[in-house]
């Protein structure tokens, strides 16, 4: 008798822990991506431009509080200054603007330029080599997979990878 009471305890309790746990999936660790940057000297000669990565810096910082707050488009998001070098390898001036870049996110997904005041924006004199930098707006939880230039009037298209 003494036995069959054990077990009934034994039983009890044991039901009784069973119903108390919580039946949660496992949560899945948050993996932040990190930006990579390029390969020394990625430099690529387009329609008679050679043009070199030089670094991709993550500029969120710089932007007023206040203009964070008006702008939707940098909610939940962060600034990225890709800064580059841009060689006229011809006798002739060329126009080059920032509109010409684009980015590839490692969402799959293609982000156009983000206009600021000091981006790139100038017509570059034949055999000549100015710097600039081209800013885009990607999500918080994603990196640049790609950098895009295209130029339909002078037929041009380049990417440059980003090394991981």
């Amino acid at each position: 008798m003494k036995k069959i009471i054990l077990l009934l305890c034994s039983l009890v309790t044991i039901s009784i822990l069973a119903s108390c746990q919580k039946n949660e999936e496992p949560t899945k660790p948050v993996v932040k991506q990190t930006q990579h940057n390029f390969q020394k000297k990625q430099s690529a000669v387009v329609t008679s431009l050679k043009i070199e990565m030089l670094s991709i810096k993550d500029a969120s910082k710089s932007i007023p509080k206040t203009e964070k707050s008006k702008d939707k488009q940098l909610k939940d998001k962060r600034l990225l200054k890709v800064e580059m070098k841009i060689e006229n390898m011809t006798e002739y001036n060329i126009p080059m603007a920032a509109s010409l870049f684009k980015v590839l996110d490692s969402n799959g997904k293609y982000q156009p330029n983000y206009p600021m005041l000091d981006e790139l924006g100038e017509t570059i004199s034949g055999n000549k080599t100015v710097r600039g930098a081209v800013y885009f707006v990607i999500p918080k939880d994603s990196v640049i997979e790609k950098i895009v230039f295209e130029d339909p009037k002078r037929d041009a298209f380049h990417e440059w990878t980003v090394e991981k």
